[in-house]
């Protein structure tokens, strides 16, 4: 049991009886034994004229050790110790007539006293007992307080107490971190709602509106922390009821949500460039099959140029998903737009540093291989046995000053004719590529082999990689 600390001696024997009680029989036999004791002593030390003096304390601290049974019990016994101690059998009644009125108010004043006593004791029990509830009241108080503190602490919420105008009177210890506060003193009765930024603070007066009323409510904001750190906040508002059940201060509980907001943002802006992105490909797409269809003459051979010519486009977009739209490097280009070559692979020279091209390029350059690709395989080095593909690329200078030089040259297949007339795979290879590098390009037809070329600047289509 916990209690304070006994004032005596005295005390801690009655409080130890409180925690120990004996047995019924032990009681009554000790309280006898006490009687005996002090009976014993005044007939040793104390004159007749004294026969009942020590016998009272005796019995009151029988009463108030051992309860109040046990002290009129012992109150019983002195009366008799006390009259047999001074009695004789020469007097007709054992006692004088003087004592016996002596012994008759003895035993009513120490009945009194023992009841009194053993009430006394009661009170004690009581007060011990109400004591150690208050005690443990107080610790199970602090031990909760150190809880929900420890809670606060390690929230990563900023948790916020205002009063009904909306100024701060609590911030937790988590609120502080996140907010970058050291010192809540230095923003204590400030009003909430000037910490948010743009429409946020008019939505934060009317949240604490709505709690005054007893309402809660929810928005989003932006707020900057104590030292300047832009942050997105979901914030939830919620009354505060006071004794009498109505609104007395307002809670308000801030969540970081800046890692979702950029996420939001960053997949809104994602999918307007997605947006953006399809309609390019559908238009190139509308492009291909306007030019496929005017150049073939025939059903069939439309079908397989068009066919040819969007799994191309296909492999393009493969390369572009992988990398989210984003800058395509070079050789995974060249790997989609010659993979109709591929099973000629000893007869493909690739050579050149890694170039990061954005997505628009990195579209046009494949579908261009595709077309000089197919090309050789129909009509060029690689429609015989002994022709060869060179493919070469190389980046002159530095910084803004980059520039882009790539050849394509067959070698050793049939003789070149000039064709007398350019299908769609030639003007998209000169024209559109041209227009998509913002440089030169060339496509000739010399007699040992075509050779197609582009110069143009790096600037804003490409970046070489440092490996």
């Amino acid at each position: 049991m916990i209690r304070t600390r006994p004032s005596s001696i005295f005390d801690r024997i009655v409080i130890w009886s409180f925690d120990r009680p004996l047995p019924g029989v032990t009681r009554y036999a000790l309280a006898a034994l006490a009687i005996a004791l002090v009976a014993t002593a005044r007939i040793l030390f104390v004159p007749d004229e004294l026969p009942w003096l020590l016998f009272i304390p005796a019995a009151i601290g029988v009463a108030l050790v051992f309860g109040q049974g046990a002290g009129l019990f012992a109150a019983a016994l002195s009366t008799l110790a006390g009259a047999l101690s001074i009695g004789s059998a020469s007097n007709d009644y054992w006692l004088p007539e003087p004592q016996w009125v002596a012994a008759g108010l003895f035993v009513v004043i120490l009945t009194g006293m023992v009841m009194l006593a053993g009430e006394l004791r009661e009170s004690m029990r009581r007060s011990v007992s109400l004591n150690a509830e208050l005690v443990e009241r107080e610790r199970s108080s602090a031990e909760r307080e150190a809880f929900l503190s420890s809670v606060l602490a390690a929230s990563t919420d900023c948790i916020k107490v205002l009063d009904l105008d909306g100024n701060l009177t609590f911030m937790s210890e988590g609120g502080m971190k996140v907010m970058d506060i050291s010192d809540f003193n230095a923003v204590r009765g400030c009003p909430w709602p000037d910490f948010l930024k743009d429409g946020g603070s008019v939505q934060a007066r009317a949240a604490l509106q709505a709690a005054a009323e007893g309402r809660s409510s929810h928005f989003e904001a932006a707020a900057d922390t104590y030292i300047g750190i832009p942050k997105w906040w979901s914030v939830s508002v919620s009354p505060i009821p006071g004794p009498d059940g109505q609104p007395a201060r307002v809670l308000s509980v801030s969540r970081d949500h800046t890692a979702l907001h950029e996420s939001r943002e960053q997949q809104r802006l994602l999918n307007g460039e997605l947006s953006h992105r399809l309609k390019n490909v559908l238009t190139l797409v509308q492009s291909i099959a306007n030019q496929t269809l005017r150049g073939t003459h025939s059903v069939e051979d439309a079908s397989a140029a068009f066919s040819s010519r969007l799994a191309s486009l296909g492999r393009a977009t493969d390369v572009l998903t992988t990398t989210a739209w984003q800058p395509a490097e070079l050789h995974d280009v060249v790997d989609a737009g010659m993979s109709a070559v591929s099973g000629m692979k000893d007869r493909i020279t690739i050579e050149g540093p890694r170039i990061r091209l954005n997505s628009q390029v990195a579209l046009a350059l494949t579908l261009a291989l595709h077309e000089l690709a197919t090309n050789a395989t129909k009509y060029g080095a690689l429609s015989n046995d002994t022709g060869s593909v060179a493919l070469r690329w190389q980046v002159n200078g530095n910084n803004g000053a980059s520039c882009f030089h790539l050849i394509w040259q067959e070698r050793d297949g049939p003789p070149v004719v000039q064709p007398t007339q350019r299908g769609f795979g030639s003007r998209m290879i000169e024209r559109s590529l041209g227009a998509y590098f913002r440089g030169r390009t060339l496509l000739d037809f010399p007699v040992e082999g075509v050779v197609f070329r582009i110069d143009a600047p790096l600037g804003d289509t490409g970046q070489l990689i440092d490996d």
